[in-house]
């Protein structure tokens, strides 16, 4: 055989951003509103309780101790749990960030304990009781929030989209899970554009089909029985403001064509009239449904959706911006201290009705703490997890997918979906219970993945977390995986657990 390589052809390691942060969300008794970023500069950055002041990773034996320079590092003095020099994050040459656990109590990330892990974006550590989130870029604020609190990047790039497409004409079309803010996104559209009318906000769902024309368009009196003066209708309302079609994906398919010719020719014609009304209306409409597969289904009109459309936004799930999760529950709640598991539950849940359903935790402890008490004087109580763990939603995988409206996740194959919403961290099986299922199956990753319910990019996470491979436990010829040679392997599957590649991590969804 013969080999041919050139060096266009060579792989090459990507090269990353060079300005990767950690923010601390959680240090006991404290909750960092906003969090605390602390950006990685030079070769390393330590997390420990009380940092040292020399690096003992890097500790010149021959070095004068005077001479040692400080320590790089985030200090947690306030938890017990966290050991002196607790964990380290190296920077590779290729931007790799890499977690090495150096404490007496272990380190966990997204949940999982590990010795040493290359951390992705949006990760999740655990110290002792104290959390942190991993990113690889710093994050701008932005100026305005338009009510959107946080400072994830998601959230900070939506702001900033906000801004620019509010001072356009563009319809808009808004996309998201139930509970991200479609109607928050649409206010700041409307308070954007600096238009002098209303915003009118409507919900296409729950007006019943024989009486959708006429509130949408208006009517004159006499158009159909009941009618006994003439009514402007939604459009005209929203006259020189924003109009705001809420679950627009419910619209029934004999309504489309008339919303169309709307959009297009600016005016409406009431029920029962003859002419036209003109009608300066900037149309924000907003649905969780897979408009793309309504259409295929010849379920909804392309052409409406090209007019929809002419930009979409897409809400970013609370999942995704873990870092804001304690500043949206403390802007509601108020001054309390959390407790260590109340944090750690809130922060690794999955959210399937996100900022929603956030809101109504923050609500039932709200509660409790009123409950509860507190004489004059004294501090407020510590909210813990029993005040609302009987209460707390808990949903199958398919409500829970259901209920971010996404038919392509609600479709998938056991093994390929992601964790269930309603998993704890408690799910995420520890080095022996890996070990376990792999011997239980032969080291068949599929079989492991169906078992846990998480897809195969997950279970190699965590082999790779814990240094463990699967072609260990396999059996020769197993007909559902078999073993395969080192060039047809993927290179998530091919590489060694300390090297600094890792599986590919897909998006939460």
């Amino acid at each position: 055989m013969r080999w041919e390589t050139t060096l266009k052809d060579t792989p090459r390691p990507e090269k990353r951003s060079a300005n990767p942060v950690v923010y601390t969300l959680y240090s006991p008794p404290r909750v960092h509103v906003p969090p605390t970023a602390t950006p990685i500069r030079g070769r390393s950055l330590w997390i420990g309780r009380a940092l040292s002041h020399h690096d003992p990773a890097h500790e010149d034996p021959q070095a004068d101790p005077a001479e040692t320079l400080p320590v790089s590092g985030i200090g947690l003095p306030g938890d017990p749990r966290v050991s002196r020099n607790h964990a380290r994050l190296d920077v590779a040459p290729n931007g790799d960030v890499r977690l090495t656990d150096a404490s007496s109590t272990g380190t966990h990330v997204n949940g999982t304990k590990v010795e040493t892990a290359v951390l992705k974006d949006g990760d999740l550590i655990r110290a002792g009781n104290s959390f942190l989130l991993f990113r690889e870029h710093v994050s701008d604020t932005g100026e305005t929030e338009f009510g959107f609190i946080g400072q994830a990047p998601a959230i900070v790039a939506l702001r900033r989209t906000l801004q620019l497409v509010g001072e356009s004409d563009a319809t808009v079309l808004i996309l998201g899970e139930s509970g991200t803010g479609k109607e928050l996104a649409a206010r700041a559209v409307h308070e954007a554009s600096g238009r002098k009318g209303r915003f009118v906000a409507v919900n296409c769902g729950a007006i019943p089909e024989t009486l959708a024309e006429s509130q949408l368009f208006g009517h004159v009196a006499g158009a159909y029985t009941g009618a006994k003066s003439d009514a402007a209708g939604f459009f005209r309302a929203a006259d020189h403001g924003t109009l705001f079609l809420d679950e627009v994906g419910d619209l029934a398919i004999t309504l489309q064509p008339k919303l169309l010719r709307a959009l297009e020719e600016r005016a409406v014609t009431p029920v029962g009239a003859t002419k036209s009304i003109p009608c300066d209306v900037r149309v924000v409409a907003a649905t969780n449904r897979d408009l793309i597969a309504d259409i295929s289904a010849q379920q909804y009109r392309g052409d409406l959706y090209a007019r929809l459309a002419e930009f979409t936004l897409e809400l970013p799930p609370l999942r995704q911006r873990r870092e804001d999760i304690l500043p949206i529950l403390m802007a509601s709640l108020g001054s309390f201290e959390l407790d260590p598991k109340l944090v750690s539950e809130l922060l690794h849940y999955e959210w399937p009705f996100n900022v929603r359903e956030l809101l109504k935790v923050a609500k039932q402890l709200a509660i409790q703490a009123r409950a509860i008490g507190s004489n004059a004087g004294e501090p407020a109580p510590r909210l813990t997890l029993d005040m609302v763990a009987t209460s707390w939603q808990r949903l199958p995988a398919a409500a829970s997918q259901a209920a971010a409206g996404s038919p392509s996740s609600a479709s998938a194959p056991a093994g390929d979906s992601e964790r269930p919403a309603s998993e704890p961290p408690s799910a995420i099986p520890n080095r022996e219970e890996l070990e376990a299922m792999l011997r239980k199956h032969a080291g068949v990753i599929a079989h492991v993945a169906r078992e846990t319910g998480r897809s195969r990019k997950q279970v190699y996470r965590w082999l790779e977390q814990h240094g463990l491979r699967a072609e260990v436990f396999r059996t020769e010829g197993d007909p559902s995986e078999p073993k395969r040679s080192s060039e047809a392997q993927s290179p998530s599957e091919a590489q060694a657990p300390s090297e600094a590649q890792s599986p590919d991590q897909g998006e939460d969804a």
